[in-house]
């Protein structure tokens, strides 16, 4: 009688136990970044991007557990698949935030500041409510080469002429939420340097934005060093200047998205660059991928994200300076 009764309650349990271990063999992997390409020798394909480098946030406040940003079901729901698209170099002309507010989808825009219409512009994109970042010059490999303009920070500077110089570029775009480098493939290499920026970005609660000029960036690994919110540009939108390649590229930056959760594109107030997302406004509004801010983007990065960056930032470094053949620019 005991062992019949015994048979009757164990077995169930068994065959649950068998069904579970059965259910977790049969489930994929919550979208795999795809593998890092090694350097090309051709640029006929144009590869999609890295996996994904993200700097912590602060702390949720929330109790709840935290996964990495995925667009997997997750607790019953789906999470949406989400994008960014930075434009750099803003600061040569208010006429270009004229245009790219007319696109009618969010975009972040990144000021150079000390150009003709950097304070202008500033003034504006903060009236409209559109996100500002600092973009920070920074030193090129290429000496002589190219000119990053005014308020440059440079190797050969310590680390108090670096913050001062970021302070008070800063204070030349009031409102900036975040940094992303101009140029700077000399200068994202070099950790002393870096330590000195994330500094001070850490004591405005900023977060960095790397646009990975250069396959050797020590940008995101210094910002996880530091405690300083940081994600990395996925995708070079107009790394050649024609339509037919931006457009490419805006399709690309979608697929990444698609495919990994997150995307990050960065691209320039080119007139074929407006163009282009001004002809696929609809396209993208009805991708099913969410274009966001690359603010909530990084505001979101998690714990388990973290650990992702750890070991993307140990095993990234010969990922490819620019997805698009973008390492023409330093």
């Amino acid at each position: 009688m005991l062992a019949s009764l015994a048979v009757v309650l164990i077995v169930p349990l068994l065959n649950g136990e068998r069904r579970e271990q059965r259910e977790a063999r049969n489930t994929a992997p919550a979208d795999p970044a795809p593998s890092v390409p090694a350097r090309r020798t051709s640029s006929a394909a144009i590869p999609l991007a890295r996996p994904r480098r993200v700097a912590p946030a602060p702390a949720p406040t929330s109790a709840r557990s935290t996964v990495p940003r995925s667009a997997r079901p997750a607790a019953g729901r789906f999470i949406a698949p989400r994008a960014s698209i930075v434009i750099d170099d803003l600061g040569q002309s208010l006429s270009h935030l004229e245009q790219l507010d007319g696109l009618g989808i969010p975009i972040s825009i990144a000021v150079i500041p000390g150009l003709r219409a950097s304070a202008a512009t500033v003034s504006e994109a903060s009236r409209r409510g559109i996100e500002l970042l600092l973009h920070q010059p920074m030193e090129p490999r290429e000496e002589g080469g190219k000119n990053p303009g005014k308020g440059v920070l440079l190797t050969t500077m310590d680390a108090e002429a670096i913050r001062d110089q970021v302070r008070a570029n800063l204070a030349a775009v009031p409102g900036a939420v975040g940094v992303n480098n101009h140029m700077g493939s000399r200068f994202t290499e070099d950790t002393v340097g870096l330590e000195a920026l994330m500094t001070e970005i850490g004591q405005h609660g900023l977060f960095w934005l790397d646009s990975r000029t250069t396959a050797a960036t020590r940008g995101i690994e210094v910002a996880i060093a530091s405690g300083v919110p940081a994600i990395e540009r996925d995708i070079f939108i107009d790394a050649e200047v024609n339509v037919d390649f931006i457009r490419g590229q805006v399709r690309t930056l979608i697929e990444t998205a698609r495919l990994r959760g997150t995307a990050v594109g960065i691209g320039h107030p080119h007139p074929e660059t407006i163009a282009v997302l001004r002809e696929l406004r609809g396209e993208l509004l009805a991708s099913g991928v969410t274009l966001v801010p690359v603010s909530a983007l990084v505001r979101n990065s998690t714990a388990a994200g973290t650990a992702l960056a750890a070991v993307a930032a140990r095993q990234g470094r010969e990922g490819g300076a620019a997805t698009g053949r973008k390492a023409a620019r330093p």
